[in-house]
């Protein structure tokens, strides 16, 4: 079945038919009038509790009903938020997610456990006819990519990837910068960079070599914690991921306070800063040259030094390449990835350059071609480089992943200029446009269109994330299917795609 990105107007009978069709679970419940969407929360820490929680108690036609976590004082802590916040002891609270996807009046899940678990939810979640809001990397793998989007196809839910981006709630210089390029007001799209990671540090680009603990010195203060998960909990943890000792900086106890890096950096768990932050701006790359239904066909190795840091195995930082055919004319286009700058994305066509970030945004016009070099990459840090072609320009605050702070007035002026200047309102391409990831997504869920981050656009954005992981982990390039998402031509090395071993947490759509 074929999914209409714009058109996704399932009515609540067929959508019932379409969940239970494929399926021995449950379909969807029938909500009365005005009832709210009961939501359940699944994985609530720092991300889960912090950024997402008070996102849905926001929502005026949602209600956080269920929150499940395999660690008990952090689900205890939680319950307690809601009901705090909602004034009422109704919100419950379990330690196994198989007990959300069974309970029949819940309508939607968000998922934010780390990546390792997102795919089998996901897919499970749909099966029982549950809607899925899922944290960005969508996936661990490509496979497991590949069966999200297949199943989001086969069981019809409504589904939002967290790519917050996309919804920036107010000045949108994401979409404003996406919709110049995409309308070819700087020519036609050349290059793209997407800067994310410290090059020759710790929390480099790729993730690291699977390691026991995070300072191996201090194992046995990170040992510290086990009893509150015990057995059972420490294997639910660790799911699908190969077996380890228990690290309370891999799966902090409790109500943790900080963002656990470790997990995210190791090759069994997470993807790296290619997962962390290569899925905020690889993503609007991706948005940026129009392929959230394709993808690379080349992926280039790449020059730089290999790492020195023990923790990185010799791999490299930054560097690789991929190459992408345009849709307008078939030429290339190169992304490039490089270490962390002023700007998160940077598009360079023909005749304009537009770079993009949080809280930033810049764009040159009449520039011609200006191909990306180093001496390039670092003029465009200062905003006076070719100031006589400056459009329009804002390095105000980096307000970070807040985007209901407040906002730097020149930013706001700059993206009113650049609307202005381009016509922005009236162009011949509108991007998608949204307010808030999660309140899309809520609205969704009522109106059974599509939501601005389906399972495809997440599904591919991941892979990009994940095509640069295995590039500077094998130390390779290759050939690319975009559209197959699979490996393509004679030369193609055949690299592993998902997991050997599941541990009996196999996906199956």
């Amino acid at each position: 079945m074929k999914i209409n990105r714009r058109n996704f107007l399932f009515g609540s009978a067929a959508a019932a038919t379409l969940a239970g069709s494929n399926t021995s679970k449950m379909g969807v419940r029938p909500r009365k009038p005005g009832e709210p969407i009961n939501v359940a929360m699944i994985g609530v820490g720092i991300q889960g509790r912090s950024a997402l929680l008070p996102q849905f108690l926001d929502q005026k036609n949602a209600r956080v009903a269920l929150i499940c976590d395999c660690d008990k004082t952090r689900m205890e802590d939680c319950v307690k938020r809601v009901n705090d916040f909602y004034k009422d002891t109704a919100c419950k609270g379990c330690t196994d997610f198989r007990d959300v996807l069974k309970d029949p009046t819940i309508d939607a899940v968000c998922i934010a456990t780390p990546d390792h678990w997102h795919a089998y939810i996901c897919v499970e979640a749909m099966k029982h006819g549950k809607d899925v809001y899922c944290e960005k990397p969508l996936t661990f793998s490509i496979d497991e990519a590949r069966k999200v989007i297949a199943a989001q196809k086969k069981y019809g839910r409504v589904f939002q990837t967290g790519s917050m981006q996309r919804s920036w709630a107010k000045v949108s210089e994401f979409r404003t910068a996406v919709m110049i390029v995409r309308n070819g007001l700087i020519g036609d799209l050349k290059y793209v960079d997407a800067n994310y990671g410290i090059g020759g540090k710790k929390l480099g680009g790729p993730s690291h070599p699977v390691r026991f603990f995070d300072v191996p010195a201090n194992a046995a203060a990170e040992s510290d914690g086990y009893e509150q998960l015990g057995e059972a909990g420490w294997n639910m943890w660790l799911g699908p991921a190969k077996w380890r000792p228990y690290s309370n900086q891999l799966a902090p106890k409790g109500v943790n306070k900080f963002y656990p890096m470790f997990w995210r950096f190791d090759d069994d768990i997470g993807s790296g800063y290619n997962g962390d932050w290569g899925a905020h701006h690889l993503d609007i790359a991706q948005w940026g040259m129009d392929m959230d239904d394709d993808g690379p066909y080349k992926i280039i190795r790449s020059d730089e030094p290999y790492s020195t840091d023990l923790f990185h195995g010799g791999r490299r930082q930054f560097g690789m390449k991929m190459l992408f055919k345009s849709k307008k004319d078939g030429s290339d286009i190169e992304l490039y990835h490089g270490p962390f700058g002023v700007w998160g994305t940077v598009f360079y066509g023909t005749d304009g350059i537009v770079a993009v970030n949080r809280g930033k945004i810049a764009v040159w016009k009449g520039t011609g071609l200006v191909k990306p070099t180093e001496e390039i990459r670092k003029g465009l840090q200062d905003v006076t480089f070719m100031k006589d072609k400056i459009v329009a320009e804002s390095v105000g605050k980096d307000y970070g992943t807040d985007s209901s702070a407040k906002v730097d007035n020149k930013l706001a002026a700059a993206v009113d200029k650049l609307i202005k200047t381009f016509d922005l309102a009236n162009a011949k391409l509108q991007v998608y446009k949204s307010e808030n990831q999660v309140k899309n997504f809520c609205e969704c869920v009522e109106s059974r269109e599509m939501t601005i981050s389906p399972a495809e656009v997440g599904g591919r954005s991941a892979t990009l994330c994940l095509l640069c992981n295995m590039s500077y982990q094998y130390d390779t390039g290759f050939d690319w299917d975009g559209k197959k998402m699979d490996f393509a031509g004679s030369t193609a090395k055949r690299l592993p795609l998902g997991r050997a071993d599941y541990r009996g947490w196999d996906i199956v759509v």
